[in-house]
């Protein structure tokens, strides 16, 4: 992630493809919004594969179908019409050793050169049958076995027949879970899976929504500690609505400070949640850059507003910034 070493202080962006059919120029409205502050990068989210059943011979089929598709043409399209650099994002749920290798060399051929590479959470599968299990043929269980073929690729060897290729010279972040992975037993166990992924290949990481500057100052001391020296970008989702107050903690297994809880759960009208909402998450990112961070990524979800207001509070207003 060669643009995390131009300057201090940088920022980056994930948006989230469109739902199937949907329009993607707000997504790049967003990106459009936020990119007078500069951002290193925008990601750009994929999702796993569902199922759902048609009629073939009057037989009914199970039809591989994602509910966000298009994550390569978006990110073809925002790199076209802003100019942002990209990162796609690649799944292992629902994939395989030899679809995921396609998958990456459409990117390689369409000029990406960094991935962010995740195994996917089934919770957000669209369709009541998942993807097969992960003892299935040529499947990808974790995300370091995706890792892996990255790597490989990296050294000109592909799935194929087994002959040398061209290196792919694709980076690969991946993510990491300062509050620990929900599936994890324990917190070190987590970080030894991190340290598996950035042992087989992986060059950055970017982890999960954090709410506490604190606790990403000693998640990067027990990564160090543990030989883990790849760049760690924490990512910051600005709360603003007091009935996020329970849907982040129970979706996305984070603690929410119960200083911020008060303060939105008080506040007198969504005009005082906001800015209690957004004086927080400025707060946070200003602590996030003491702590080392390199890189701070907000989690857009394809809407402009509560990062940039934030940013402008971080940063003052830039030119050209817009809502």
């Amino acid at each position: 992630m060669q643009a995390l070493g131009e300057k201090p202080r940088r920022i980056s962006i994930e948006v989230v493809p469109p739902s199937r059919g949907g329009d993607p120029d707000g997504v790049i409205a967003c990106v459009e919004a936020v990119a007078p502050f500069d951002p290193a990068f925008v990601s750009v989210t994929d999702h796993p594969a569902g199922r759902a059943w048609a009629e073939k011979d009057g037989k009914p089929v199970a039809v591989p179908i994602r509910g966000k598709p298009g994550t390569l043409g978006l990110c073809v399209a925002i790199r076209e019409r802003t100019g942002a650099s990209v990162v796609p994002h690649v799944v292992c749920l629902g994939s395989d050793r030899f679809k995921a290798e396609d998958q990456l060399i459409d990117l390689r051929y369409a000029g990406f050169s960094d991935v962010f590479v995740v195994r996917g959470d089934e919770r957000f599968t669209p369709f009541a049958e998942r993807a097969p299990a992960g003892n299935a043929a040529g499947s990808l269980p974790r995300a370091v076995d995706l890792v892996r073929i990255v790597a490989a690729m990296n050294a000109g060897e592909y799935l194929s027949d087994g002959s040398k290729g061209s290196p792919a010279g694709i980076a690969v972040g991946v993510a990491a879970y300062p509050e620990k992975h929900p599936s994890s037993p324990n917190p070190e166990a987590d970080l030894e899976s991190l340290a598996e992924k950035v042992g087989a290949g992986a060059s950055w990481i970017a982890t999960q929504m954090i709410f506490y500057a604190s606790r990403y100052r000693s998640f990067v001391e027990r990564a160090r500690a543990a030989g883990i020296r790849a760049p760690i970008i924490p990512g910051v989702k600005p709360l603003v609505r007091a009935r996020s107050l329970a849907g982040v903690p129970g979706t996305f297994f984070v603690d929410v400070p119960p200083e911020l809880a008060a303060a939105l759960s008080e506040a007198r009208s969504p005009a005082e949640e906001r800015l209690a909402g957004i004086k927080h998450a400025a707060a946070l990112v200003e602590g996030l850059f003491d702590a080392g961070a390199p890189c701070v990524h907000f989690f857009t979800m394809g809407k402009a507003r509560d990062a940039v207001e934030t940013l402008e509070a971080v940063f003052g207003r830039a030119n050209g910034a817009s809502r």
